[in-house]
């Protein structure tokens, strides 16, 4: 059988299994993060956050809550580790600052004044890298 023949064959029917087999991999995934085989960003770019709370959900539907901190496991530690991080240096923090506030500039003086949600978005991200603590 086919991998296109078993998707349409049981997996378009039940969600069920698909679901079963992100669960074993997201354990296994998690595993393989915390050793340091996997990097965060491969995650990121493979599997995107809305999947994982619509995994979530569906586990809540079902009261499978050992699972379910599984998977707010894996969206605590790989995907709200930088939210979480308040301290950066002193240097990467002017850097940054320096970058956001150039491509601001840059999208302002752009015909029409640049895309407006792209220059708000900009600006609350300069205001949260200014919040950040400077590590010692």
């Amino acid at each position: 059988m086919t991998p296109e023949e078993y998707y349409y064959k049981y997996v378009v029917k039940d969600k069920t299994i698909i679901y079963e087999m992100r669960i074993k991999s997201l354990a296994w995934m998690l595993g393989c993060y915390k050793k340091g085989t996997i990097r965060r960003n491969t995650i990121i770019n493979l599997i995107p956050l809305s999947e994982l709370y619509g995994l979530l959900s569906w586990l809540e539907e079902r009261e499978r809550y050992e699972n379910c901190a599984t998977v707010k496991e894996v969206i605590d530690t790989i995907y709200e580790s930088d939210l979480k991080s308040k301290t950066m240096s002193k240097k990467r923090q002017k850097e940054i600052i320096n970058l956001l506030e150039n491509t601001i500039r840059t999208e302002q003086e752009k015909v029409g004044g640049g895309n407006k949600e792209l220059i708000e978005k900009l600006q609350d991200k300069l205001e949260d890298v200014r919040e950040k603590q400077i590590k010692k």
